[in-house]
């Protein structure tokens, strides 16, 4: 189960959100500007249609996040991709946007930790 966060370029937290639905259903996700996209993200330098997270049929990760024919592509480590498979971590920028993958447990683990740490 896995939550997608984007990011600004810089890194900080724009929005969450929760995959478990998806993953559950099996059911693609398509991220864009265009208001029919399941994650929307109003940016010039993001495709209508820019890219989709969705089941992986053929390889050995449950889900992979693929590119659509966009503009700009999806960049993984600065170089553009095709297609790359999700795991914990993983991190690819479309346009102006990070978007960051957690495995729900990661998330729980950072959540405990900082409140702990506040409660010092």
């Amino acid at each position: 189960m896995y939550e997608l966060v984007i990011c600004s370029t810089d890194g900080k937290p724009l929005k969450r959100f929760d995959l478990s639905r998806a993953e559950s259903a099996r059911r693609r996700i398509v991220i864009g500007r265009a208001e029919d996209c399941d994650v929307r993200i109003s940016s010039p330098a993001i495709s209508r249609h820019h890219c989709a997270i969705e089941p992986d049929t053929d390889g050995d990760e449950e889900w992979i996040i693929r590119d659509l024919g966009s503009t700009h592509g999806v960049e993984m480590e600065g170089v553009k991709i095709a297609q790359a498979d999700i795991k914990d971590g993983l991190e690819v920028r479309i346009g102006p946007a990070l978007l960051k993958f957690q495995a729900a447990h990661t998330r729980v683990a950072a959540d405990v930790a900082r409140e702990v740490g506040e409660g010092r």
